[in-house]
């Protein structure tokens, strides 16, 4: 992908954005090592999980085997009938975990810190057969062929998988430099052509309030790439956006 973007003429550097101002025409970003003018900003800085009390070589082993997941919508159906524990005792937490009911009946939902769970999200957990764990997790353990979650009033569960139902954070940074619109103050508000609220910003990805996919991205970029192409060229009076 590199050497096809360098073919059509991209330069790609390598470094931190850590500053960004300016306006239509009149970009300037500042990272450590560079600073780029541009006329316009296409901003995919996307947003990170946030994720469970765990080592890095742990956190990457566990993906890597499976007994570790984040994305229901992208791998639920690979844990298809499995013991499966969302770690999220939640409103979010009970959303992801009655989404994965759909791949197995065998589903837990584990606190990661305090049960916070109303009478509508235990009516709903109840009616799909959903557990609740009896306590809190302490620790994660990866270490056999199956997780074990170990709780803490000493109670240990053991699954085939988990999906911390944690959140995530926006890296949205950029954005509130430039005064850009954020939808529940998170993630960037755009047009249908991934215009973003200030002329010249547009936005793709995961940064954008939508379906958090790969193929979305990919939907997302062609559009903003099109609709940057024709804004350019509209500003130099080259014609009518097509």
């Amino acid at each position: 992908m590199r050497e096809q973007a360098e073919r059509y003429g991209a330069t790609i550097l390598a470094d931190r954005i850590e500053t960004i101002d300016g306006k239509a025409d009149a970009f300037e970003a500042q990272g450590s090592t560079v600073t780029i003018a541009a006329r316009a900003v296409l901003i995919a800085t996307g947003v990170e999980n946030r994720r469970p009390a765990l080592d890095a070589d742990t956190h990457r082993d566990a993906l890597q085997r499976g007994m570790l997941r984040y994305c229901p919508v992208c791998d639920g159906y690979e844990a298809s009938g499995q013991a499966i524990g969302v770690i999220g005792a939640n409103t979010h937490g009970v959303a992801e975990a009655l989404f994965l009911r759909t791949f197995s009946e065998r589903i837990t939902l584990v606190a990661q810190e305090t049960i916070d769970l109303g009478p509508d999200d235990r009516a709903a957990l109840a009616a799909a057969g959903i557990a609740i764990a009896p306590k809190p997790l302490a620790r994660m353990d990866f270490s056999d062929d199956r997780v074990a979650l170990h709780l803490t009033n000493g109670t240990e569960l053991h699954f085939d998988t988990v999906y911390p139902a944690l959140g995530s954070d926006s890296n949205n940074a950029l954005a509130r430099q430039l005064g850009i619109d954020l939808s529940d103050d998170r993630c960037i508000v755009v047009d249908t052509k991934q215009r973003a609220s200030v002329a010249g910003v547009y936005a793709a990805g995961d940064i954008v309030m939508s379906l958090d996919q790969i193929s979305v991205a990919m939907g997302h970029a062609a559009i903003a790439a099109t609709a940057l192409h024709n804004d350019l060229r509209n500003r130099e009076g080259g014609g009518t956006e097509s």
